[in-house]
């Protein structure tokens, strides 16, 4: 049995059409046809029940299946692995991140790249998108997840997800409100020098509500400013992503308004970065937060 037998065998499972798996595997249909056969003789079963009409796969088959996909599976992650020791890629992550990522996507990350790369070391810096550009331009992080919209013709960003705003508050002093009664009630923001493109959206949404926020406090972390949300202190406007999921809040998603208004994050890195590794690290990500 050889791993073209198990390649093949895979696609026509998944496929159960053998023009369509041969044309995925850019061969012709009768080698294809051969392959199937000689592992079939081999295991001595028949894997596929076959007629004009349809491919099906057996019993027999269906357990098959289920085992090769963990078998092809370990063989991309020790593949992966044996390419970054080759590399030389295996050692630290520096990946900076703002404090409004949602803390879900960060622990997928992790425990992804724990597995796809078991030798390298992922170190967490929580930074200002802006501050984490800066770390990008000096070489301080390798990756970044900003907000930053700002253009930077030596920082590369690849968008890694659009995230709703909505307004937030306590649900014993905010669900029942109207939106005037809202706009007299004390806001909680971001210090604008620390983050000014989330301060240029916040106001933008509220401008498209059509009231100014009344500024009570500033923070510079938004887990921060969900924390005295929490404490009733006043009502925040909070990536939906962070806070669609706690029971104590009320929320008003942009949506439901005048206007939807998404703030883009980014994956981002210095366009001269030629770290081996880097991209198939990114790519990583991406495919995550798909």
């Amino acid at each position: 049995m050889e791993l073209r037998h198990l390649l093949y065998f895979k696609t026509l499972a998944e496929e159960l059409h053998f023009g369509n798996a041969a044309k995925k595997l850019f061969i012709s249909q009768p080698p294809l046809s051969r392959q199937i056969k000689e592992l079939e003789n081999e295991l001595q079963v028949d894997l596929f029940h076959r007629n004009n009409k349809k491919v099906e796969l057996t019993e027999a088959g269906q357990y098959f299946y289920s085992q090769i996909n963990e078998l092809i599976d370990h063989l991309e992650q020790v593949k992966n692995t044996t390419r970054l020791i080759h590399e030389q890629v295996s050692g630290e992550l520096r990946l900076g991140y703002i404090s409004s990522t949602p803390k879900g996507l960060i622990a997928r990350i992790l425990e992804d790249l724990k597995h796809s790369f078991p030798n390298l070391q992922v170190n967490l810096i929580e930074a200002s998108s802006q501050s984490q550009i800066k770390a990008l331009e000096n070489g301080r992080l390798d990756l970044a997840i900003i907000r930053s919209s700002i253009p930077n013709p030596i920082i590369v960003k690849k968008l890694l997800f659009k995230d709703e705003l909505c307004l937030v508050g306590h649900k014993d002093s905010f669900g029942q409100q109207s939106m005037d009664q809202i706009s007299k009630m004390d806001y909680i923001s971001f210090n604008q020098d620390y983050a000014p493109e989330y301060s240029r959206l916040s106001e933008e949404f509220c401008n498209t509500i059509g009231f100014e926020p009344k500024i009570k406090h500033q923070c510079n972390n938004m887990n921060a400013i969900l924390e005295l949300v929490r404490l009733k202190v006043g009502y925040a406007i909070a990536p939906l992503s962070m806070v669609k999921d706690i029971p104590d809040f009320s929320i008003i998603s942009s949506s439901g308004l005048k206007k939807k208004l998404d703030s883009n994050v980014y994956l981002a890195f210095h366009q001269d970065n030629s770290r081996t590794g880097l991209i198939q690290i990114m790519e990583r990500i991406m495919k995550i937060q798909k």
